[in-house]
């Protein structure tokens, strides 16, 4: 193994989880919107948690422990991504729903629909930023299970230059996580209903974007 895997998959998933607890502990975090649909007071159900890859950091910080599955990308990135989750909690399907595409919708449909949590990025693992890729939508219809959209802007952070904007946040800021409306998508979906859902949902992630940059001013 190289030396930049070994720190990559060894050294630095640990020090960022221990970085961002300290820094979380600085942090007023709240929640707005539709907050019945989040983690923290939603029975447990077969649900889609749905949001922007930049605002993953705080995101995995929050919602820690509450036994959520994320679906990681195949590459370097992705793995990455999931040994960091795995300090808060988080378990991950790897593959996306544009590479390993098939099997990984296949996984991430039996946990739904055992009743389980599931995260994703509709946007990730590449982009373009904060545009919908559809299978979010093919899996809310195979599963049968909702999607449920949310957002976060925080007052002060460091954006890097990403193609994603990915948000650090800086100690001692106030953060805010807003939630929107559960999007379903019917079993017998054509395609024309799948992108009117995919437009929809796109719409919304970027709304409560807007709305939770609004809160932290």
């Amino acid at each position: 193994m190289k030396i930049k895997e070994f720190l990559m998959y060894y050294v630095l998933p640990p020090v960022i989880k221990l970085i961002l607890f300290i820094v979380g502990k600085t942090l007023r975090l709240s929640e707005h919107g539709n907050t019945e649909l989040s983690p923290h007071k939603r029975k447990k159900e077969g649900v889609v948690f749905a949001f922007w890859h930049s605002r993953l950091i705080t995101s995995l910080y929050y919602y820690r422990n509450k036994s959520i599955t994320a679906i990681m990308s195949m590459g370097r990135d992705g793995e990455f991504i999931a040994r960091v989750g795995r300090g808060f909690g988080f378990s991950s399907i790897r593959g996306s729903t544009s590479r390993e595409g098939f099997r990984a919708l296949l996984e991430a449909k039996h946990l739904l629909q055992k009743g389980n949590y599931l995260a994703i990025t509709p946007d990730g693992p590449r982009g373009p930023k904060q545009i919908v890729q559809g299978g979010v939508i093919y899996l809310s219809k195979i599963s049968g299970v909702p999607i449920a959209p949310f957002s976060f802007d925080i007052s002060g952070k460091w954006v890097l230059n990403s193609w994603d904007n990915f948000i650090i946040p800086k100690p001692f800021s106030r953060g805010v996580f807003v939630w929107g409306e559960e999007i379903t998508v019917p079993a017998d979906a054509d395609e024309k209903v799948i992108e009117e859902k995919r437009v929809k949902l796109e719409k919304e992630l970027n709304r409560l974007t807007e709305e939770a940059a609004k809160l932290c001013r």
